[in-house]
């Protein structure tokens, strides 16, 4: 029965971590979204960091931590286009036993521009990763003295884990459309992009201990958000959309930003810089809504969402998901990036 147990403990284990990771606030870390968006956005250096925490309600939490940097190489050189470069790297604990993921990733990008108003990139992702797990912290039943639980008393339990590590390899592909503003003050640009990527091309083996459970399941993404800047108003809609189907898993996420310029940079002294918030939410189908909010000044921005749970989960939770936030540098200023070039084909 104790080998039953532990071996329906480890199953579960790997089935809750068989997927990637996610967040809600996906498109605040677009590596791990698609490699192709690597280097794409208006500015020559991006640095993001990102913190996720989920269930902390029902026990130990699920705690994500990433970080990722990347940049264009050679816009100033090349006139159909430029390479990006990107670094990824990201820390999963889950549960318990804290079963992590730790993972760096290095993305390649090549970005053309089409025509003045059409862009394509594709990337590639080269990935490193190491699984590791903590037994210490399950209880058995032979720890139990009568009274109470001794947790110095041997389990008498065997459990065979060692840290392991395996590589990994991605693609994927992202078409960009843009129209600038009519005038300086219009506000009315626009700009579409929409993209997919096939990640686990190897499907790698995690070698825990069951065989083909071990295996990642290749994982396919498709997303596409767009920027609608009202004309004549401070005011742009960006609805959004992505889905991600891995194995017999399937997560579909929608969200909508109503993004307001608080104020512009001051065309002479510069003194003042631009300043804007976006306030929205997203629905991650049959999971979670996440209300939130974005505020930007300048090259910084920071983002904010918590998930209440919407699923069969939420007795247990109450509703209560968990929040992320992200903080974002992008230089230089990507406001006024790429002003007075014919950058509507370029990526926001």
């Amino acid at each position: 029965m104790k080998k039953i147990i532990t071996y329906l403990f480890f199953v579960g284990t790997i089935s809750a971590t068989a997927q990637d990771i996610h967040f809600t606030m996906y498109d605040a870390m677009p590596i791990t979204t698609n490699p192709a968006t690597t280097g794409v956005f208006n500015g020559d250096f991006r640095g993001v960091i990102n913190y996720r925490n989920q269930w902390a309600s029902i026990g130990n939490p699920y705690k994500t931590y990433s970080v990722m940097i990347d940049g264009g190489l050679f816009k100033n050189k090349w006139k159909n286009g430029y390479l990006g470069a990107g670094l990824n790297f990201y820390k999963d604990v889950a549960g318990t036993t804290d079963f992590g993921t730790t993972k760096i990733s290095l993305a390649l990008s090549s970005i053309v521009y089409l025509n003045e108003k059409n862009s394509a990139s594709v990337g590639l992702l080269g990935s490193w990763a190491q699984n590791s797990l903590n037994p210490s912290n399950l209880e058995w039943d032979s720890q139990f003295n009568g009274q109470y639980f001794d947790a110095s008393a041997g389990s008498n339990e065997t459990i065979k884990f060692e840290s392991n590590n395996y590589v990994d390899f991605s693609a994927g592909a992202l078409w960009a459309y843009g129209t600038g503003t009519k005038t300086l003050s219009s506000h009315d640009e626009f700009a579409m992009k929409v993209g997919a990527a096939f990640y686990h091309v190897t499907r790698p083996s995690r070698d825990v201990e069951f065989g083909d459970l071990d295996k990642l399941y290749s994982k396919f993404s498709f997303h596409t958000e767009t920027h609608i800047g009202l004309a004549n108003t401070k005011l742009a809609l960006r609805p959004k959309f992505i889905a991600y189907l891995q194995g017999p898993a399937r997560q579909f996420t929608g969200g909508m930003m109503f993004r307001y310029m608080l104020r512009e940079e001051s065309k002479y002294t510069g003194i003042f810089k631009e300043m804007a918030i976006s306030v929205g939410g997203y629905y991650r189908f049959g999971d979670a809504f996440a209300p939130s909010v974005e505020f930007e000044i300048s090259s910084f921005a920071i983002g904010f969402a918590y998930d209440m749970n919407v699923s069969d989960l939420t007795s247990a939770t109450g509703g209560n998901g968990g929040p992320e936030i992200f903080i974002r540098i992008i230089n230089p200023n990507p406001f006024s990036y790429g002003r007075g070039t014919k950058s509507s084909a370029r990526f926001r």
